[in-house]
């Protein structure tokens, strides 16, 4: 007869480990979501030259906002109004915001760096990155909206930058964002040549809602412009998206010619994968102009029961449906 202490050991054995395992997991607290913050930005420049990751830095004026031996403390702002509610905002972000799982996972792509400008220690840095109380590297005009982000390549070189306190999920969307536009320049500087990865760093510029006479503006012209000059056929058809993107770009500047650009566009698009994109931004030129019946008459297509119909949920359907709720409210 065969004898089974091998098997029952090898179950005993196994039992024990499982026992051990389901005990550790349950006496152990969860780790808490931390970013790795670099202390200073000669300490993040070195990091990022060493793995070749870009550098977010988060820049805020700290004086009414520490926070003693990682723990949360409670909220305790002296004074009334915008001021207060704007210290409030920064305790949330420094406490929740930056202690988020999704903003965590997202810093790990970056050399992450936080400055202090209450910290005289920081005051090489604030000269070198323009982040001096009240100024504006991009328009050189003074403001008062702390914190700022900033997001640099491995060199140190500024992208672009964001002021005020946002919620964990944008600021997640944020650094995501970053990231996606630091690979594309990447992309473009590996081969200047390629109509669509210029196209597609130019489209990453305008997402980021930049203003006419901006510095991101600029440059998502820039590379839009490149990639219609490198591709005059549209062999890959970065020709004809730089053009329906500066047609968008440009609504603001100039609703009325936008709306002729995006018409015209439409009947080069013969393969529709911009129809919907192209009408939903028709009407918010129409919108621009006030001509709201024409915004509305575009927009109606989006409002379908139709799961069938490309309308049904495209990308552009909440914001069409949006924007025509918005306009039966106020132009019935």
């Amino acid at each position: 007869m065969r004898s089974h202490r091998p098997r029952h050991r090898a179950a005993a054995i196994a039992a024990l480990l499982l026992i051990a395992l389901i005990t550790i997991g349950a006496s152990s607290p969860a780790a808490a979501a931390t970013i790795d913050w670099h202390g200073s930005l000669e300490d993040a420049l070195a990091a990022a030259e060493q793995s070749g990751k870009p550098i977010f830095a988060f820049v805020y004026l700290g004086e009414s906002a520490r926070q003693s031996s990682g723990q949360r403390q409670e909220i305790s702002i002296r004074g009334d109004g915008a001021q207060a509610r704007a210290q409030i905002d920064l305790e949330l972000m420094l406490q929740e915001t930056l202690a988020d799982r999704d903003v965590v996972s997202a810093a790990r792509s970056f050399e992450p760096l936080k400055l202090d400008l209450c910290d005289p220690g920081t005051d090489a840095a604030r000269v070198r990155l323009k982040v001096g109380p009240g100024v504006d590297a991009g328009s050189e005009t003074r403001v008062a909206m702390y914190p700022i982000t900033l997001f640099l390549d491995p060199t140190g070189k500024e992208l672009f930058r964001r002021h005020g306190c946002v919620p964990a999920v944008g600021y997640a969307a944020q650094l995501q964002q970053g990231y996606d536009l630091f690979l594309k320049r990447k992309a473009v500087l590996d081969d200047p040549q390629d109509a669509r990865k210029r196209r597609d760093l130019g489209r990453a510029y305008m997402e980021l809602d930049p203003t006419a006479g901006d510095r991101v503006y600029a440059s998502a012209v820039e590379h839009l412009d490149a990639a219609i000059q490198l591709d005059p056929e549209n062999l890959t058809g970065a020709n004809f998206d730089a053009r329906v993107d500066l047609a968008i770009l440009r609504i603001p500047e100039g609703p009325a010619e936008a709306v002729s650009a995006l018409s015209a566009l439409q009947g080069e698009d013969a393969d529709g994968h911009r129809k919907l994109e192209l009408q939903y931004y028709m009407a918010i030129a129409h919108f621009v102009t006030e001509d709201y019946a024409s915004a509305k008459r575009l927009l109606r297509a989006f409002e379908t029961n139709d799961r069938n119909s490309p309308y049904y949920d495209s990308p552009w359907t909440p914001q069409a449906l949006g924007l025509l709720e918005y306009l039966k409210q106020i132009a019935p």
